[in-house]
This record gives C-alpha cells, structure tokens and sequence, in this order.
C-alpha cells in the first residue's frame, strides 16, 4: 500500500498554534450556529419538549428518580439534565433549550479528537466543521429533545473506547464505564450503542485473547458500568407497566413490507428527500448538502474498500446499527431525529470521503504545488460554502418559514404568555387540542387561575354568572365557537395575530352576561 502522503495545512503559518486556533475557531462556529437567537428560533415550543420540561419540573428533594416512559423517550439522564435547567432558568423554551446547544457545540469538539486518533487530521477538521454548521446537526441542537445526546455520546463512547484499547489504565476504563453508563440512561438509541460496543470489544478481546483477563483497572471500569446498569434496571423495573407498553406506545410497525419501505426511505433521506416535519427538518430537504452528500459516499466506498481496517468496519457496523431506530419509526419516515445516532458517523463517512479526493488529487500532482494548492482550495472553498448553505437553510429558509411556526405551536405559545401577563378578575380557559396542552402546562408551570382543556370539555362548564376568559387556539377554533355561541350567546370573539406572517392564530371569547 503506497505510503499516506502530507499535506500542509493552509494555515501552517500559524505553527504550532495552528490546531488549538482552528479548534477554537470550529467551535466558535458551532456556537454561534447553535446560541444565536436560541429564545426566539425554533418560535414557539414543540408538546414534546413541554412533555419532558414537565417531567424535569417535577424532579425535586422528593421526587430525584423520573419514571422511563415514551414522553421522555426512556431517557432518565434527559429528564435529570433538563431538571437542572429548568430549576435554575425556569420555565421557559429557552431553558429547555441550553443543554442541546451545549451538548451539540462540545459534539463538534469530541468529534475532532476521535476523528483525529482513528483516521487523521484531515478527517478530523472536515467531518467536525461539517457538524458544526449541518442544517440537520444544528437543528436538533436547538430543540429540548432526548436526541440532542447523541451528537455528543457517540463519539464520546468511540473516543474513550479507542483510548481504553490504546493504554487500558484505571482511569480510561473508568472514563469508559462512565461513557456507557450515560448511554444506558439515554434511552434506546442508546441501548443500541451500548450493544454494538459491547459485541465489537468483546470480539476484539476474543481475537487477541484477552477477554477473560482480569486486572484492577478492569474491574473498576466494570463496577462503573454496572453501577449504571444497575440503575437502568432499578428504573425499568419501577417503570414496569410503561415498558411493557413500549412497543405498543412507539407504535414500531411489524409488516416486513413497511419496515423494507421505511429502509429505502432512510437511506434516501440522506441525497434524496429528507425529514418532512418542520420540528426536525425544512421542507423535505436531503440532510446532506450536495458536497457532503457526494463525499459520504465516496467515504462509504473508501470504508467498504478497507474492511480489514477495524476503524473502518467499526464505523459502518455502527452506521447501521444507528440506522434500526430510523427504520422502525412508527410515522413521518424519514424521521432525521430517530436517525440521530448515525449523525456522526456520517459526517465521519463524508470527512473520509473528503480526504480520499485530496489523496487522489495530490497523487495526481506529486511535484506541482500550484496543482496542490488548487486542490486544497478547491476543498477548503466547498467547506466554505457548505457554511454558507448552512447559515442561509436554518437562519433564512427555515426561519422564515410559515410552517415552522406552526409546528412549534406559536398560538399555544402566545396563549401561554398572555395568561401569564394578562390580569382578569374571573375563571380563564385555554382551549388548545390535545397534543398542546402539555405545551400551556408547562409555560404557565403553577400560574393560578387558568385551566387548559380540549374543546369537547366545553360542554362540561356550568353556566354561571362569573366572568370568564376563553382563549381558543386557531386549531380549535371551529368547534370551541359553535359550543361557546351556544352556552354563552352574545359575546364576542375577537382574533389575535402573529408577529410573524399576521395571520389569525387564536382568539378570545370573553363571557360578562
């Protein structure tokens, strides 16, 4: 095999500051994509995100063990981390919101380090600014849900295991059990995680006969890892009911021909048509820009063509076993955040494929470094533009789109803080539909005097002569106004509007007869 070639970083002036100042500069990239504006994009909140602040707001001095269901995705270290927020910063979107950013920023940095030790610098420094500034990365580095871990565990889990191979100390083992152990407490992705590590390092101590070997280090790794599962089960086993119900609750279909049809689905969502829900993903878009879409490629290639490399057969062994949750989701296949456990791994494919391109270039030109250089730029200058790209999808395209607010539930949203800000001497009501209310719940978290219903419970209010307060979002607006006019005739609704396109999104009905 012909010798790796060098290839001169394009800021080598720098010397040896070059890889901390280009570190420094990736994630000041990944921070401002993932912290700029975070309180007011994505507008609004999504129910699922309320759902688990909800469950975070009840965590306290008496209540420290969430209970595993499917509004958390079985994820107690979720719940436990948006606890922390939530108690500190209240209950707001943007609390709800801190930990993705964060996780998402040192994601990037993690990114770097297991990409560096595996496959080289050059790999490194494409696959983790590409992470950094990937719509798909950035999107679900800005919502409060579950899947915002992965983006960090996964390389963290591969990080550490590399380093525990490497030098099997005391604290690398340690550092390992701990990395499995909050995958554990993450929820099934993370079961799956846990899973392939498992098999692929005890095949590789199979192989090296060494799996029966026991030391000091070993055994305090092992302790951290079971001291985790240990945990998971207790959780499991109070949480009994909810677990038996987890097929049925996820809804993960059982027909080979629909789980075959959500396969070809994923594996098109990448190049072809993406995510349709605006919550993950701007109208069906692929995940991947055309350049990373072709270099992941070219990288799968390379990774196929080196399979008697253990990096390689690592990386797509794990590629599709992060795949399966994808594959299996109940609804709205492809679902970009059930796919997100193959997240780094494929800007890991597409910063192998980036690599491979310059090796074949500077093999091509050997000697003219005008030729190089020109290669180099080439690349640097697509990595440029898949900034760009980025920048213009998420902070322009998306942002701006009507459709985003409404699936972040911008009239809920609006309810929900006028309640709080608006004084009315009488008994008020939320009307909002079902998958809304954990929404209003959770913003107004113990404001007195409001109660948020469906439109249906209408028909259930007494008619008295006390004032009241109806706010009726834009969804529920046909059936909460025939039942209003009925009971409580001569009144008024009066619409209110967005401040984003002035379109109706609530109305208040207000009973003083």
């Amino acid at each position: 095999m012909a010798k790796a070639i060098k290839i001169r970083p394009p800021f080598a002036w720098l010397g040896r500051f070059w890889t901390p100042v280009g570190i420094a500069s990736i994630v000041i990239v990944a921070a401002y994509f993932r912290i700029s504006t975070l309180s007011s994009m994505p507008p609004g909140l999504d129910d699922t995100s309320a759902r688990i602040g909800l469950q975070a707001l009840a965590i306290g001095t008496s209540h420290l063990l969430p209970s595993l269901n499917d509004a958390n995705g079985y994820a107690p270290l979720w719940v436990w981390l948006q606890a922390i927020s939530v108690h500190l910063f209240g209950n707001t979107a943007l609390a709800l919101r801190l930990w993705p950013a964060l996780l998402g920023t040192l994601a990037v940095v993690t990114t770097w380090f297991w990409l560096d030790g595996w496959f080289g610098r050059r790999v490194a420094w494409s696959a983790a600014l590409l992470i950094a500034v990937s719509p798909w990365a950035v999107t679900l580095s800005r919502n409060g849900l579950e899947s915002s871990l992965f983006p960090l565990l996964v390389p963290l889990t591969l990080l550490v295991c590399s380093r525990a191979v490497r030098r099997p100390g005391t604290w690398e083992l340690i550092a390992l059990g701990a990395a499995l152990t909050a995958d554990l407490l993450s929820g099934p992705i993370g079961w799956l995680l846990v899973l392939g590590v498992l098999i692929i390092g005890a095949r590789t101590l199979a192989a090296h006969k060494k799996l029966l070997e026991f030391s000091r280090s070993r055994v305090a790794g092992a302790a951290v890892f079971a001291i985790g599962a240990a945990s998971l089960a207790y959780l499991i086993g109070a949480s009994l009911p909810a677990i038996k119900n987890m097929p049925k609750d996820l809804n993960i279909p059982t027909s080979l021909s629909v789980i075959g049809h959500n396969l070809v689905y994923v594996l098109l969502m990448f190049n072809g048509h993406g995510d349709d829900n605006y919550r993950h993903n701007l109208a069906g878009e692929p995940m991947l820009n055309a350049f990373v879409g072709t270099m992941m490629i070219a990288g799968l290639l390379v990774a196929i063509s080196r399979l008697h490399k253990r990096a390689y057969r690592i990386v797509l062994t794990l590629a599709l076993l992060m795949l399966i949750p994808a594959v299996l989701a109940p609804a709205g296949v492809p679902n970009s955040s059930w796919a997100v456990g193959t997240l780094p791994l494929i800007f890991a494919l597409a910063g192998i494929g980036t690599g491979y391109m310059l090796e074949l270039w500077y093999a091509t030109f050997p000697i003219n470094s005008a030729a190089r250089a020109t290669g180099q730029g080439a690349i640097i200058l697509l990595l440029a533009l898949s900034l760009l790209q980025g920048y213009t999808q998420y902070f322009r395209a998306y942002a701006g789109s009507t459709a985003v607010y409404l699936a972040y539930d911008e009239g809920t949203t609006q309810i929900a803080s006028h309640i709080t800000t608006d004084k009315f001497a009488g008994e008020r009501y939320a009307v909002v539909p079902a998958d809304q209310i954990s929404v209003i719940n959770y913003l107004d978290y113990k404001v007195s005097g409001y109660q948020a219903i469906l439109p249906s419970a209408l028909q259930d209010i007494p008619i008295a002569t006390a004032n009241r307060q109806f706010y009726i979002v834009a969804a529920s607006r046909d059936e909460a106004v025939k039942i209003l006019v009925a009971k409580f005739p001569g009144n008024v609704l009066h619409p209110k509007y967005s401040q984003f396109n002035q379109d109706e999104i609530y109305y208040t009905y207000e009973v003083t007869k």
